[in-house]
């Protein structure tokens, strides 16, 4: 189950060092020990090495011991598992790491438009305020104002660090995500990428299903999926198996997979249509963080004059 409270303890730098470690040879107990050493400051991080030399040495393996302690995020430790099946190590990280790297520069930007527009906001407020006790006058309304700005800002600022699975968890549980195309492409695209590595890696089909049970933290999501991976031990085709266990969520998922399938390159031309996906989904990324600083300095205009009249 991917946890939302706490965020994981690699970032892009630190993927991109581990991937050149391994592909030097350093063992995964030497790893650990270089991170520690170079990051005495990070307590969390220095803590959690330590626990995973402990349990490399008692044999577990990297993904193992970095899922147990949190250095990634639920969805990148299902990446790395399979790219340790497939001897893919290395060349996973470094992917991990440009996908974070984009992640923080984006989330930086956005953090700065918001913060410049919560001043701007927070100033007018405290001077009303003022002026409100120079003239003797009630200025409760702007203290609400100044409060819902304050804490709308932390929301977004927390909703930014938080895990999409948790969002697309919530969204299948309510059976909004069904409905809403943003969401039903942005399952499709993380859920078939996981599929589709472990199907070049050799995997049987029932089997790779089986393995993304847990990526959401929904039980009706894990019905869905134990009905595919039911399906397809009977034999029956891959598109019949998730089709029937809705796991197909758009019209033109369905039709890659049935030409693919009968053409016999199903996992070439899920690639191709995920390249496709992943394109449109950049761009409506760039696009909700160009808008949101607008938005929210509309909302947090309309609230503040709202309270004030």
């Amino acid at each position: 189950m991917l946890n939302s409270a706490r965020q994981p303890l690699m970032t892009g730098h630190w993927c991109r060092s581990i991937a050149t470690m391994l592909v030097s040879g350093m063992s995964v107990q030497q790893v650990f020990s270089t991170i520690k050493a170079q990051d005495e400051h990070n307590r969390a991080l220095v803590d959690a090495c330590n626990k995973a030399i402990v349990d490399v040495n008692q044999g577990l393996s990297f993904t193992a011991v970095v899922a147990r302690y949190r250095f990634f995020d639920g969805y990148h430790i299902e990446q790395l598992k399979i790219a340790e099946l497939a001897g893919k190590l290395p060349l996973t990280l470094i992917h991990i790491a440009h996908r974070l790297e984009r992640k923080n520069v984006r989330n930086q930007k956005l953090r700065a438009q918001l913060k410049f527009s919560q001043a701007v906001i927070v100033i007018g407020l405290l001077v009303n305020i003022i002026l409100a006790v120079v003239k003797e006058a009630g200025f409760l309304p702007e203290v609400l104002a100044f409060l819902v700005v304050i804490i709308s800002t932390k929301l977004i600022f927390c909703a930014l660090d938080s895990d999409i699975f948790y969002f697309l968890a919530q969204a299948w549980n309510g059976r909004i995500l069904q409905k809403v195309t943003i969401l039903k492409r942005l399952f499709e695209y993380y859920w078939y990428l996981l599929l589709v590595l472990q199907l070049e890696a050799g995997i049987d089909p029932a089997q790779a299903v089986a393995n993304l049970r847990d990526l959401l933290p929904s039980s009706a999501f894990r019905t869905s999926v134990r009905m595919c991976q039911r399906h397809l031990e009977q034999g029956k085709t891959m598109v019949l198996s998730l089709s029937q266990a809705h796991l197909v969520l758009t019209p033109e998922l369905k039709q890659v997979l049935v030409i693919g399938e009968k053409s016999g390159r199903l996992v070439s031309s899920l690639k191709h249509h995920l390249d496709l996906q992943q394109q449109y989904l950049d761009l409506k990324t760039t696009e909700f963080y160009e808008w949101l600083p607008r938005l929210y300095y509309v909302v947090a205009i309309s609230l503040m004059i709202g309270f004030v009249l």
